[in-house]
Formats: C-alpha cells, structure tokens, sequence
C-alpha cells in the first residue's frame, strides 16, 4: 500500500457485532478498510473492505488499528502475532472491554515497541455508533489522539479524552457502569414491588420517566458537593435516606423477595448513621465506601 494510502487507512481487528459495525462505518465514509478476525468467515458480509490473512498483515497495511475483542487476553494474543517493526510508529485504539490494570499492562507492552496506545471504552450499542451523541471514552497519547481524532470521530461525536493516562477510560467506564447496574437493579425491584401490590406497570413506567430529569441534576449537584469536600447539608439530609432504605428493605422482604440488593444498602446507609454522618448531606455515605468497616 502507498504510503500516502496508508496514513488515511484504517484496520479493524474484531469482527463481532461492534467490530463490524465500526467497519461498515469507515468503508461507508470512503476509508481503505482491513479487517482481521480469527473466523474470517465473518468477514464475509462486509463489502469495500479487505480481508487480511493474518493480524501481521492486518497491522501492516494502516497507521491506525482499531482493536475491538472479547477481552483483553485476546488481545495480547493478537499482539503476540505481530512483529515489533510493524508496531513501531503506529496508533493502536483497543476499545476491548477491561480493567484499569489491563490497560496500563498494553500500554506499557506497546511503549516498548513505540508504538501509540488509546484505550477506549464504548458506552453505546452498534446500532447507536455514528451519532452526535454517541459517547466514546479515550485515554493514552495526547499526541496520537489528536491526529487520529478525526478519523475517530466517524465512531460517534461526544468523544471524551481523559488523560494521558491509558487506564483513565476503563476506570471511567466502571465509574459509570456502576452508576447504571445499580440504577437498573434499583429500577427491577421497583418492578417487582409494583406487581406484588397489583398495580400497573404502565404508571410505573411513566412515573419513573417524568420524575428522572430532575434527579439527575440533584446528582450532579451532589457530585460537586463531592468534589469540593462539602458535606453539609443542602439538598437531602443523609438521615432521610436512613429511614427511607430500611422501609425500603423492610417491604421488599415482606414481598418475599431477594434482599441482597435493598438489604446491603440499608446496611450501608445505618452504618454511614453509627459513624455519626446523620446530619450531613446523603452523599456523605461516600465516607463508608471509602473506608468500610473491618
């Protein structure tokens, strides 16, 4: 490949449903595209695209890869299969789902070969990539981010770069996702209760969609709070929600059902209560989590 062809080429490694997805994405826009895949049948569906043999040749024919697996054992497994002179001078984007430690372990693989690392940590599905508001976490090379973000770009238009730091954007990633699991095993047993009184999901559904909005501007406001160290009371007094879990915790048992969930955070709301915390804002419970009781 030309080198002029090169620096605008982009390889694709991972052809799940993503993988994919991101592949259509860059051929559409007029990328020359390479995809590699352990199954290269997979392949197959893709048009305007180039199959590579191997993850070496895949490597060989674009600066930018785009590395979207399993996990992160695979990919170091795909890296294991690449020479260390196709390494050199290029970007290697891993949006493979990871821990922190995993990032920081690639990134320092790939600085020993000089080659540009940018984790990124995907928080929509395939069929939400492309939009303005598809979000996109990156962290690693300044440099290397700004000369790919262009290209980058074409994966969704709220791209947010974190640090210099690789791990930032697998960290971030589970900030955020813990923030939503809980969200979401919240919103089951709301589920659940509103059966088991016999009541009507629909009602259930819009209460919940109308009451929403104004709760995510009490949490930002608490996550201020939390960054500057605040935490006197100004919109929610911790000893509220302390009455509020055990009731909660309390009629979820009597409907007879799962408790770990309601239970542990009652537990941690009583435990925020005995540790003298009542009479400061909700968002002092942060003080147990950082510090839990031996």
């Amino acid at each position: 490949m030309k080198k002029e062809t090169l620096e605008k080429a982009v390889t694709v490694i991972g052809l799940g449903q993503m993988g994919k997805k991101i592949a259509d994405m860059y051929a559409d826009k007029g990328y020359p595209v390479t995809v590699w895949n352990r199954d290269p049948s997979k392949a197959q569906s893709l048009r305007g695209v180039e199959i590579a043999a191997t993850p070496a040749a895949a490597f060989g024919n674009s600066h930018l890869i785009i590395i979207c697996v399993l996990d992160n054992a695979a990919v170091n497994a795909i890296l294991d299969q690449v020479p260390a002179e196709l390494l050199a001078n290029k970007t290697v984007v891993n949006l493979t789902t990871g821990t922190p430690q995993e990032a920081k372990l690639i990134e320092a693989r790939l600085a020993t070969h000089q080659a540009d690392y940018l984790n990124g940590a995907l928080q929509v599905a395939p069929e939400q990539m492309g939009q303005p508001d598809t979000t996109i976490l990156l962290a690693g090379a300044s440099q290397a981010f700004d000369t790919a973000r262009a290209a980058l770009t074409i994966l969704g238009g709220n791209i947010k770069y974190l640090s210099t730091q690789a791990a930032a954007s697998p960290a971030m990633d589970l900030a955020t996702l813990s923030w939503l699991y809980g969200s979401y095993i919240g919103l089951l047993y709301g589920a659940a209760l509103v059966q088991a009184e016999g009541m009507q999901l629909q009602d259930y559904r819009d209460i919940i969609g109308e009451i929403a909005p104004p709760f995510v501007d009490f949490f930002k406001h608490e996550i201020n709070m939390i960054d500057a160290d605040n935490y006197n009371i100004t919109q929610s007094p911790l000893v509220i929600s302390i009455a509020a879990t055990q009731r909660i915790a309390d009629t979820v048992a009597a409907a007879g059902l799962d408790t770990a969930f309601t239970g542990t955070m009652a537990r941690l709301l009583q435990e925020a209560g005995n540790r003298g915390y009542a009479n400061q804002e909700v968002m002092a419970l942060l003080k147990v989590l950082k510090a839990p009781a031996n």
